[in-house]
């Protein structure tokens, strides 16, 4: 595949037109335009697009992608009871499929080409089974977190001593080597389960070569239990963790985690609404090393746009910074953070945690992960001179490439009917709600 004719947005000034070659999925060359190509290509018209790279959402319950509004006014313990315990008891692994194919072909409509989906609704070996199977199917790039039944909350989910379900050993052989798929352990963490089950659970994660997501710093939860230093006097802090939301965690506990080099998810909109608490802006703030990342969360109530929630947490952070120079009586002079800086790093950590071979740029060598957003727009005002990530609108996102195909062309669908899929999953919800 050829994508000729495209500027690119690598956060700089936008320059001249490009081709950008692509060979079994990975981008090969990036060439200035020439106007000649060989015979047998698929040839991309990018004439007045722009092409960004396919974006990273580190966190979200992607099942729930078509109850959106749901859980607008909910804070976290009726989002629990009334999302997480009965409306996913209801849903088949037959639903579970179709709603996990919509949820993920949605995010690849807004831009979002590699996710983490923190599943919590393994409520069969069937369900864990077909979810894993939406995600191959979809063509995404699905790190893929297998956790719990919605059935048994309460002893699931409160200091809980029932170790992982054991299924996730062969959900693991069965898809090891998968190109688009990674399977990970969506485990409890020391705010909803004992230690000794967090330790049974990290060490069978690492005998499976898993990654491990957990939730830490759930509103009050995060205070009194002060998990991190908890994973860190029982040696499991490394790495491996992807640690997600962070929002009530100690200053102390910031600085283990950028010690150990876990990958922190923070959820800016979701957090906020729920009472889990203020976005973990002081980890990026006090630890230039820590690694982070940003999710959409929970669909039911958060906005899937990737951009309005980067954008979201940029703003929270510069005013948080700002905020302290004030209540030092001093008047800031300097803008805290570059917003395509912030961009890019919101989704590089994310990125060389997954194992895929993505970037949060366009890059010779990396997967073809590409957006291709209408540029006659943008181009009016002063983006090509001064171009800003968050000025990016998913409405003009036409055409998307995913590992090398195409997902979307000039705005219809290629390989699959999102229509009909569209259809059915709205019969599924209507049944759900009803």
């Amino acid at each position: 595949m050829i994508i000729k004719n495209i500027r690119i947005f690598d956060g700089a000034q936008v320059s001249g037109a490009k081709d950008i070659y692509i060979e079994d999925g990975i981008i090969t060359a990036i060439k200035e335009s020439t106007g000649e190509y060989d015979q047998g290509h698929v040839v991309v018209d990018g004439k007045g697009m722009l092409a960004v790279a396919g974006m990273t959402d580190s966190h979200k319950h992607v099942w729930q992608a078509p109850f959106k509004g749901y859980s607008a006014d909910q804070l976290l313990l009726e989002y629990l009871d009334k999302v997480c315990g009965d409306m996913a008891q209801k849903i088949s692994a037959e639903q579970l499929y179709q709603l996990n194919l919509y949820g993920y072909l949605q995010a690849a409509a807004s831009g979002v080409s590699n996710v983490f989906d923190w599943s919590h609704i393994m409520n069969s070996e069937a369900h864990a089974d077909v979810a894993v199977q939406a995600a191959i199917d979809s063509g995404m790039n699905v790190l893929f977190f297998h956790s719990t039944s919605a059935f048994g909350r309460d002893k699931l989910w409160n200091n809980s001593s029932i170790p992982h379900q054991p299924y996730i050993e062969q959900l693991v052989r069965s898809h090891k080597g998968q190109s688009n798929v990674r399977i990970g352990m969506g485990i409890r963490g020391p705010e909803f389960a004992t230690m000794e089950v967090n330790r049974a659970d990290i060490e069978l994660a690492a005998s499976l070569d898993c990654p491990v997501s957990m939730h830490l710093g759930s509103s009050i939860l995060g205070k009194i239990h002060q998990p991190v230093r908890k994973l860190a006097e029982h040696g499991l802090l490394s790495e491996r963790l992807n640690l997600v939301h962070c929002s009530t965690l100690s200053s102390e506990e910031y600085g283990m985690i950028a010690e150990a080099g876990c990958l922190v998810s923070i959820t800016p909109e979701a957090e906020m609404q729920t009472a889990l608490g203020y976005p973990a802006v002081a980890l990026l703030a006090d630890h230039p090393s820590a690694k982070w990342a940003i999710g959409t969360d929970i669909p039911t109530g958060a906005t899937d746009s990737l951009i309005f929630q980067q954008r979201l947490l940029l703003q929270y952070y510069r005013g948080y910074m700002n905020q302290r120079l004030i209540d030092q009586m001093q008047f800031p002079t300097d803008m805290p953070y570059k917003a395509n800086e912030f961009f890019f790093d919101s989704m590089a950590h994310a990125n060389s945690y997954s194992g895929f071979n993505v970037s949060a740029k366009i890059e010779v060598g990396k997967n073809a992960c590409i957006n291709l957003f209408q540029w006659d727009q943008l181009e009016m005002g002063g983006f090509g001179q001064h171009p800003v990530f968050y000025f990016l609108q998913e409405e003009q996102l036409r055409t998307i490439v995913v590992n090398g195909k195409l997902f979307k062309l000039d705005g219809d669908w290629i390989d699959h009917d999102f229509q009909a899929l569209s259809h059915q999953v709205k019969e599924i919800a209507k049944g759900i709600l009803s």
